[in-house]
Formats: C-alpha cells, structure tokens, sequence
C-alpha cells in the first residue's frame, strides 16, 4: 500500500470541511491520527485555506479555489 503524499492529505482534508466538521470528524474521513489531524489544520488555517468557527471547521474561498485548481489539474494528469 502507498503512503499519501502531503497534498493528497490536505485535499482530503478540503473535501472534508467543504462542509462544517469538527475535529473529530476530520480526523475519521481524512483517516489521520489526532496529532497530524491538528498540524495539518493548524498549516491549513495558517495559509487561509480553513477556517475554525465554534469548534467546526470549514474550507474559506481561497480553500475552494486550491481544491478546484488541483482538481483541474489531477482530471489533466488522468487524460495523459
């Protein structure tokens, strides 16, 4: 079985908070451990990309924009 590499894990985490989910919930449908779950979210929330609100976590705009973007260029990469 491969490892994810470091995008794979936070587009994960996008697609996860694209609706509110608490930490507990990422952590399950990202399939992390709580420790990297909390790194993970903390570069998120650092570089704009998710947002902490009451607990929940949520994908902002710019969050949006990266995940559409990599989606755009994973559907290129599957055509070659």
């Amino acid at each position: 079985m491969m490892r994810r590499s470091r995008i794979d894990i936070v587009v994960d985490i996008l697609k996860t908070v694209n609706n509110e989910r608490t930490k507990t919930q990422v952590v399950y449908q990202a399939n992390l451990n709580f420790k990297r779950a909390d790194r993970y979210l903390q570069m998120l929330q650092n570089m704009g990309l998710v947002e902490k609100e009451r607990g929940r976590y949520r994908i902002t705009e710019n969050g949006r924009e990266y995940l559409n973007r990599f989606n755009e260029l994973n559907a290129v990469f599957q055509g070659v």
